[in-house]
């Protein structure tokens, strides 16, 4: 059976999955673990960081993905947004074999976007609206040390099943819409904090604008960790904060009307899965009442900490021809 590397590159952690695609095309998931994105510089530390995780080199897998946070231009080269880490997949040698495996990176939200299609789409848990449009478009959203989207579209069918194609997005670094005087004043506030002419949603619903939104409302400055413990109990930060990641799931949603789907990931909400239950959450989700399209639109969130991987492992095996798959069947 082909044997599927998937690296999930975020701004804080780095995960390393291994997976086992059957007869079928199921993925099953043999090993997984976690490093730091501290560790990482570029391609050949992030080898090394594989290798010495997983105890096998990476030509011997039949094809790898790397889920990077941040733009992707060509499938060798990228550089996180998030952290301080640039790839170039080209300067990975063949190994003993003179052999290197068929390898990509790819944004870490485009993956994000085809573990819909595995079990981590399948276990993802409803928690309001409508059921899924079967062909409609798919959306994820998820906020952690940054602010990631991406959709899922329907391009064709094979004649059997939908094919679709994800597509990603920089959403995270538009900048937040800010209703009323209250909020334009943390606007200001957040904008002098760090030290940019806009805020953005990447800094406002991740890990650091949490940090800051608490610091606005409280003048206590906590770590993005320390803060989040506002998020298990009725304050303001839990109010404020509910209210504007409902607002910019409201914004991905009419942008790419999704009715097949919202699909929630990232720490904030795997971490806090009451989030998008809040009463400050579906009051700011919902506006755009005359339009009668959020109410159409299914939120689910993901409830499997390696969902990253899982999307990583579905472009792995989407990269094997079927030769690959029948000669290491």
């Amino acid at each position: 059976m082909p044997l599927l590397g998937a690296v999930d590159l975020g701004g804080t952690h780095t995960r390393y999955g291994l997976f086992m695609q059957d007869a079928q095309g199921g993925l099953r998931l043999e090993r997984a673990v976690t490093g730091m994105t501290a560790l990482v510089k570029d391609a050949q530390s992030l080898r090394a960081q594989w290798e010495a995780s997983l105890g096998m080199p990476v030509d011997a897998l039949s094809s790898l993905v790397i889920g990077i946070a941040g733009p992707v231009s060509d499938p060798w080269h990228a550089v996180t947004s998030n952290a301080d880490v640039r790839l170039d997949l080209t300067e990975w040698d063949a190994g003993q074999e003179g052999r290197l495996c068929p390898c990509r990176l790819a944004n870490d939200f485009v993956c994000e976007a085809y573990a819909c299609l595995t079990e981590v789409g399948r276990q993802a848990r409803p928690v309001f609206g409508p059921d899924p449009v079967p062909d409609g478009v798919r959306a994820v959203l998820g906020a952690g040390t940054g602010l990631g989207a991406a959709q899922l579209v329907p391009v064709g069918a094979d004649g059997t099943a939908h094919v679709r194609r994800a597509f990603p997005a920089e959403f995270g670094h538009a900048p937040f819409p800010f209703i009323g005087r209250d909020e334009a004043d943390f606007s200001a506030y957040a904008a002098k904090r760090f030290a940019s002419e806009w805020v953005t949603g990447d800094d406002v619903v991740s890990g650091r604008g949490l940090a800051c939104l608490h610091a606005y409302l409280s003048g206590e400055e906590l770590d993005p960790q320390a803060a989040s413990r506002y998020l298990e109990q009725e304050c303001e930060t839990l109010r404020w904060y509910a209210r504007f990641l409902g607002r910019v799931c409201a914004q991905w949603a009419l942008s790419t009307l999704c009715y097949g789907g919202l699909y929630l990931t990232g720490g904030m909400v795997k971490r806090h899965p009451a989030l998008p239950s809040h009463p400050a959450f579906i009051e700011a989700f919902f506006c755009a009442p005359r339009l009668r399209v959020l109410e159409r639109i299914p939120l689910r969130r993901y409830t499997h900490d390696m969902s990253g991987l899982w999307g990583a492992a579905w472009l792995a095996a989407a990269m094997l021809s079927p030769a690959d798959r029948e000669r290491e069947a």
